[in-house]
């Protein structure tokens, strides 16, 4: 987890080396050669830099304040098929804040994302993605829960342990 740790700080240090030379271009989006960085201009000034490790299933999203300041890095990793497994939310501090968990359709949709907070592993938002008969995307459906409510909220550990016994079951294909 450290070595992955200073991965992500060196690599969101470079994309921070970048970021003068590839916010200077016009385009709204800009892609370098083979896609290894992206860059997104927000309407808020908010800019986020993506950068994708050769021989890594991963990328990292570092987001910065319209004043240029980090505001936090975001640490995705996907499967052998590019499908998103999870992410790691890191502050401007490079404390763990949240971690993500993708689910799936059985055919290969992203039907949900699950974020959880850091380190209480309390469930905070839910993002849920419904599909029409032609398989297009509605717009997401956003639960978003108090993570200071008295009321029992499922944990990492549960809702990991519950997801692995539908897979054995057969009922669930989340990945």
């Amino acid at each position: 987890m450290m070595q992955r740790f200073t991965a992500c700080l060196l690599t969101g240090l470079l994309v921070a080396a970048l970021a003068p030379e590839l916010s200077a271009q016009s385009a709204e989006v800009t892609e370098q050669e083979r896609d290894v960085v992206r860059v997104v201009r927000h309407p808020d000034g908010t800019r986020s830099y993506y950068k994708r490790q050769v021989g890594w299933k991963g990328m990292l999203c570092a987001t910065y304040t319209a004043s240029g300041k980090l505001a936090a890095i975001n640490d995705y990793t996907e499967s052998r098929y590019g499908q998103l497994l999870g992410c790691v939310i890191y502050n401007d501090k490079h404390e763990v804040i949240y971690k993500v968990s993708y689910g799936y359709d059985r055919k290969s949709r992203l039907i949900e994302e699950r974020m959880y907070s850091y380190p209480e592993k309390k469930l905070v938002q839910r993002v849920i993605y419904r599909y029409d008969a032609r398989g297009k995307r509605s717009k997401p459906l956003i639960i978003s829960l108090n993570p200071n409510a008295a009321e029992i909220t499922p944990t990492l550990s549960e809702d990991a342990a519950r997801i692995h016994q539908e897979l054995r079951s057969g009922k669930g294909s989340r990945r």
